[in-house]
């Protein structure tokens, strides 16, 4: 079957984090959105997105779904049951169709109309969304990624408390860590390390070739991608891949997009001193958006960096390309392509950060393409006003 995963309305919402990216990529758990539905349902799966990160398909799709949904087993099947010019609706929202027609074609309006319970998904809405719905992406993706699967055995070095499941992939090296599953499983990736005195609690992810520094404190409902660097205390933190947070300092409740670089003793705050429910910029509306949320951490685009013992408010959102140092806290929204901090900004110039971008990925043994550059410089431009 072949699936093309449209973005939605809700696209700008989910901003920084699908400005280099379709929806379908974002990561969270341990899959991106793309992977959870190959896994589940698909030979294939393509996107509907914004021009400028339009790829060819070769073949036309079978079933049109919502990118930003955690499904159900029932809501799988129900999309699987699907015959031609039917839509699985919810409250008049339309989550899947079978046909090929865009998502914004006004002739989906006529197909028959199949109801399910917004029980049956989670609806990834807002880019906090993405930590605070975490804990059920695990617990939904590692029983995925561990089917048929044989774990590697545990080195008596190690030790372990609870219960729950523990699955070790091939070459990983790991001697002289504590694993808790007492509040979830645990599933650490091909190829990953993880370093001495380190102290991971599930539910938890370690994508391939990932590093968990010495003494480490992973608390539950992480995340980290694929060839993350991590050290010092992270709770309830989203890593896409390719990005360091290889030193102390404190991340909560946070997501922190891919070739990110966490400066050694950055600490970003998560609580409001008065406890206060927090405000959390919502470029989906283009103002600071009232959340219920009592905890909320930095939100950080792709390919920005802050330097060491950064400090960060509650709730502060970095766009993309940002350069970021100095003493003191910075305001809590920074527009993409920012350099600077708490005593102002200027404009992070384009070349410096296709550089900068070049640089890591060439560490990494990656080519930076000519793909790369052109939606860098397309967001560049697509950003200016918020730098104004």
């Amino acid at each position: 079957m072949h699936i093309r995963l449209f973005d939605g309305k809700n696209r700008e919402h989910l901003l920084p984090f699908v400005y280099l990216r379709p929806v379908a990529d974002v990561f969270m758990g341990a899959l991106t959105f793309r992977d959870r539905w190959k896994r589940l349902l698909a030979d294939t799966v393509s996107t509907e997105t914004v021009d400028h990160l339009v790829v060819n398909e070769v073949s036309k799709p079978d079933r049109c779904v919502l990118a930003a949904l955690i499904p159900t087993a029932d809501f799988v099947e129900a999309v699987q049951s699907l015959t031609p010019n039917q839509k699985l609706v919810c409250e008049d929202m339309v989550l899947a169709y079978h046909g090929e027609l865009a998502s914004n074609d006004p002739t989906l309006a006529s197909y028959q109309s199949i109801s399910i319970d917004q029980s049956a998904f989670t609806w990834i809405k807002h880019s906090w969304d993405i930590f605070l719905c975490n804990a059920n992406a695990l617990r939904y993706d590692i029983p995925l990624l561990s089917k048929d699967r044989l774990s590697n055995s545990i080195s008596n070095t190690n030790l372990t408390i609870g219960d729950g499941s523990i699955f070790i992939g091939t070459q990983v090296n790991m001697e002289g860590i504590t694993l808790n599953t007492t509040d979830g499983p645990i599933f650490i990736d091909e190829g990953a390390t993880i370093m001495e005195g380190s102290l991971l609690r599930g539910p938890l992810y370690v994508g391939k070739n990932s590093v968990i520094k010495m003494g480490t404190k992973v608390y539950s409902n992480c995340s980290i991608g694929p060839s993350v660097k991590v050290g010092g205390e992270i709770n309830n933190v989203v890593f896409f891949g390719n990005s360091n947070k290889g030193h102390d300092g404190f991340l909560g409740n946070a997501v922190i997009g891919e070739w990110c670089n966490i400066g050694a003793g950055t600490d970003a705050s998560n609580l409001k001193n008065d406890y206060g429910l927090v405000r959390v910029w919502d470029y989906g509306s283009g103002n600071f958006a009232k959340t219920d949320l009592q905890f909320c951490g930095l939100l950080m685009g792709d390919h920005s960096q802050c330097a060491i013992q950064t400090t960060f408010n509650t709730a502060t959102v970095v766009g993309i390309g940002c350069n970021l140092f100095g003493h003191g806290f910075p305001r809590q929204f920074i527009p993409s392509f920012s350099r600077g901090g708490a005593q102002g900004f200027t404009e992070n110039r384009l070349q410096k950060v296709l550089e900068t971008a070049k640089a890591m990925k060439n560490r990494r043994g990656i080519d930076f393409t000519p793909i790369d550059r052109d939606r860098l410089e397309a967001i560049f431009q697509k950003t200016a006003s918020y730098r104004n």
